[in-house]
């Protein structure tokens, strides 16, 4: 190595075992009866073949569900993929763009030398149709444990040897042990390729996997020392076994590689969803979210619009009780009524991804001493006159020719430029201003739909890891600290939350009350500068580097529940004061005849067209 260490490297012994046939005989798989679950065969057509391969798990973005097994299975975006129920082939989901493929060694683990090393991941997601047809454990292994977090701080050669099992589709249980981490198996132009983890047999016996099995996850069993409980804790996926011609014989390889789920999760920002009562899908994205709304509503105070905003709250967000018991919680691209403090994440982001996601934040912090005197956009925007859509996008553009953002698309699966967008105060202005708009033209359904819908991105401007750049923690040592965060933590402490947010009495002051669009961008530029003074983002990351293991949620909450309890209670004011402001600029026009026509529900419908019109801001 550059400073001069030396490390080790050892020879693993491969016994080769010839296999004269890759098929693989459907009548010997075990395929679900109602409900599918990791472990599971799942069906792919490509080129004429009917290819069989392994469900993993379920993971979640935030706004989807997805079935996580290879990129090398699910094929190009769009690819319908089944499974088998009684008898009968059914689809279960379409391949997503979201794919993990070959990505730099120094990249997935910051620090470490290997500028010529590249790690297959192999990693496909399966965008789920029903997750009513699924069950989020994997089938003959149970219920998930806690993700096995492996990065550069943490991992060690004490991993060799340990034991995994899993539960595939072609060879059902499986159980072996790491005999190798970062294991080279191809040398091609120059460049090192290589896999997180080789998998043998268990105790030097023969690995029991075969073709069909591309796809399993494999867990690691840990013994609560307290309760003595075991549990099952998820460390990485196989993906490839080592096979080559050897005259008319297909000859494998006794070992398998396999891709660290923590690399998964990070870099496709997604968690694995363990158990519906365990890890709760969505937090912010369905919590909070819809917290803010529903609370909003009780925060006002002028008399006629309390009154309009109590009739029709659970609407715009959800109660606690039904937020605890998430039974009638909407999921994501449902065409049932989804309570409108959550369409722009749960609707508009499948139809307008590209565009809608840079309505959802801005990084407010961050500066370079060569743009704008080396000002963030919190200290410029103090100027009124630079909340302009015109200056932001200056500033970018200079930030991006000075520091230039990369990301890998999708697509292609190659590093792309990625121009800064953010774009969250404009948005505020923009449904601020239809809110108004309605109102004069005496259409309080309308009013009712923008602010709605509002309320999510007001959401946004007080979760510290949406208005930062440090949202997925110190750049170039990444971490999944906004699902652990916003997600995890917030579930674990759900009954502590809103109790926390309903016990602060902030309803609406006249002296908050603001004017116009402009006003109102202003007016949530300082909500996340009061979002950045309650609960710094560094706090945050400085906690979750802190923790580990049990209970490391309820510790972080020691530590930010309160000062979460009040960003989201200042979230809920925000909202309150921009429904009030709004309500009394654009006049009283709720006796006006025909100003509210039919169910809440029935007027969404009507009016989400005039919403989902609006423009991209960037």
């Amino acid at each position: 190595m550059p400073d001069g260490r030396v490390v080790p490297i050892c020879v693993v012994a491969a016994p080769k075992e010839e296999r004269s046939d890759v098929t693989v005989n459907p009548s010997d798989l075990r395929f679900p009866r109602n409900l599918i679950s990791g472990g599971f065969p799942l069906v792919i057509y490509q080129q004429g073949e009917r290819r069989i391969a392994s469900v993993g798990c379920v993971v979640s973005d935030g706004n989807a569900y997805y079935a996580v097994t290879n990129k090398h299975v699910v094929g190009k975006p769009g690819t319908p993929v089944y499974s088998v129920f009684h008898g009968q082939e059914r689809r279960i989901g379409v391949s997503s763009a979201h794919t993990l493929g070959k990505q730099l060694f120094s990249k997935l683990y910051p620090g470490w030398p290997g500028a010529s090393m590249m790690v297959n991941n192999d990693v496909g997601l399966i965008e789920i149709d029903d997750i009513k047809d699924w069950k989020t454990e994997i089938y003959q292994i149970g219920i998930l444990g806690e993700l096995m977090d492996f990065n550069t701080y943490n991992l060690s050669l004490d991993l060799i040897s340990q034991k995994v099992r899993a539960y595939g589709a072609v060879s059902r249980e499986i159980r072996g042990e790491v005999v190798a981490l970062f294991y080279r198996y191809q040398s091609v132009g120059g460049i090192e390729y290589m896999a997180d983890f080789l998998i043998g047999g268990e105790n030097g016996s023969n690995l029991n996997i075969h073709h069909g099995d591309s796809g399993t996850v494999l867990v690691m069993e840990e013994e609560d020392k307290d309760s003595g409980a075991v549990s099952c804790r998820p460390i990485a996926l196989v993906w490839g076994q080592h096979e080559f011609l050897e005259g008319r014989e297909r000859v494998k390889r006794a070992y398998v590689m396999a891709t660290s789920l923590s690399n998964v999760c990070r870099e496709l920002e997604v968690n694995i969803v363990r158990d519906y009562n365990l890890d709760q899908d969505y937090t912010w994205a369905k919590d909070g979210h819809f917290k803010i709304g529903n609370r909003s509503a009780e925060l006002v105070t002028e008399p006629r619009l309390v009154k309009l905003l109590k009739k029709h709250q659970e609407k715009i967000g959800n109660s606690d009780k039904d937020l605890l018991d998430q039974t009638n919680i909407a999921m994501a691209k449902s065409t049932d009524f989804i309570q409108l403090a959550d369409v722009p994440d749960l609707y508009w982001r499948y139809k307008r991804f590209k565009t809608e996601g840079n309505n959802h934040f801005a990084d407010m912090d961050e500066s370079n001493p060569k743009v704008m005197g080396g000002k963030d956009l919190l200290a410029l925007s103090k100027d009124p006159a630079f909340v302009d859509i015109g200056q932001w996008i200056d500033f970018y553009q200079q930030m991006d020719v000075v520091d230039p953002k990369t990301k890998i698309d999708r697509d292609t699966n190659e590093e792309v430029p990625s121009p800064r967008a953010g774009s969250l105060p404009f948005r505020v202005w923009q449904l601020y201003t239809q809110m108004v708009r309605s109102l004069k033209a005496g259409k309080v359904d309308e009013y009712l739909v923008a602010g709605g819908t509002m309320t999510h991105y007001v959401g946004d401007a007080c979760q510290p890891l949406h208005v930062s750049y440090l949202h997925a923690g110190i750049p170039g040592q990444e971490t999944n600290v906004h699902g652990e965060y916003e997600d995890k933590m917030i579930a674990a402490n759900r009954k502590k939350l809103f109790a926390g947010v309903n016990a602060l009495n902030n309803k609406v002051k006249d002296s908050q009350l603001i004017t116009g669009g402009h006003g109102a961008a202003q007016f949530v530029i300082a909500l996340m500068q009061k979002t950045f003074d309650t609960l710094s983002p560094m706090d945050i990351i400085t906690e979750f580097g802190k923790i580990s293991g049990r209970g490391k949620y309820d510790l972080a909450w020691k530590v930010l529940g309160a000062r979460t309890i009040k960003v989201i209670a200042s979230g809920s004011n925000a909202m309150a004061v921009l429904w009030q402001s709004a309500w009394i600029e654009g006049g009283d026009r709720l006796s006006r005849p025909g100003s509210m026509r039919g169910s809440l529900q029935m007027i969404c419908r009507r009016c989400m067209r005039i919403i989902i019109l609006f423009s991209p801001l960037t």
